[in-house]
């Protein structure tokens, strides 16, 4: 069963009066998306790999070509996935992927890492540098949440943010009219620590097993 993402009552009313849907044991998480540089797509969210669009103000329904399960699948890498800490996210080359929350629920399979689910839908994105305040506003418009800059690039604030676990569950977990806040707060001292090469990395062992897992993923 979805749960569509009611409309709002003034769509230009921006970040701050944004909210997600209001789902009842949602999984919010950490992920990434990438969006368009053509014109026509400036004001979209693709997931990284699987190239899929990410509707907007309804929830992105997972599918799979099996017809032996509904996704996610408990053997399949099915469905749509999220991370506790973002810095185990897998990152492509492109600058336009951006940091997101996302919120998850319906069927959910939980991995070691993260989860899996059957609907989903994006809580709050925070984009870098080459992202432009106009491009922001449209994307905010279009999906009706949160979108924020950050001085430092998006993989790099992934693992500043995670380094610090009560401040990366925090983040998940604030209304989205405070986040603009939070992160102008705390975003000076990530910047000089980006600066100053001080970031903080998960161990190489634990890389690789997060990789070996998510390669059974469908990352839509």
């Amino acid at each position: 069963m979805t749960h569509p993402l009611p409309p709002r009552p003034d769509a230009a009313a921006g970040a701050r009066d944004a909210e997600v849907p209001d789902v009842p044991d949602g999984v919010l998480g950490w992920r990434t998306w990438r969006i368009g540089r053509r014109a026509q797509r400036r004001a979209e969210l693709v997931g990284p790999l699987a190239g899929t669009l990410w509707p907007a103000r309804r929830p992105l329904v997972a599918s799979c070509g099996s017809r032996d399960h509904s996704p996610p699948g408990d053997h399949c890498r099915c469905g749509l996935y999220a991370v506790a800490d973002p810095r185990v996210l897998e990152w492509g080359p492109s600058e336009y992927e951006v940091l997101g929350a996302v919120a998850l629920w319906g069927h959910v399979v939980e991995g070691t890492r993260g989860w899996r689910a059957s609907h989903g839908y994006p809580r709050f994105l925070v984009t870098g540098p080459v992202i432009p305040a106009e491009q922001r506003a449209a994307l905010s418009r279009r999906y009706g949440v949160p979108v924020l800059p950050s001085a430092v690039p998006p993989r790099d604030l992934a693992r500043l943010v995670g380094a610090q676990p009560g401040v990366a569950d925090d983040l998940l977990r604030r209304p989205g009219e405070e986040l603009d806040d939070a992160l102008a707060a705390r975003m000076p001292a990530w910047v000089h620590a980006w600066r100053t090469g001080r970031t903080t990395t998960v161990p190489a062992d634990s890389r690789r097993r997060f990789r070996t897992l998510t390669a059974m993923w469908h990352r839509h």
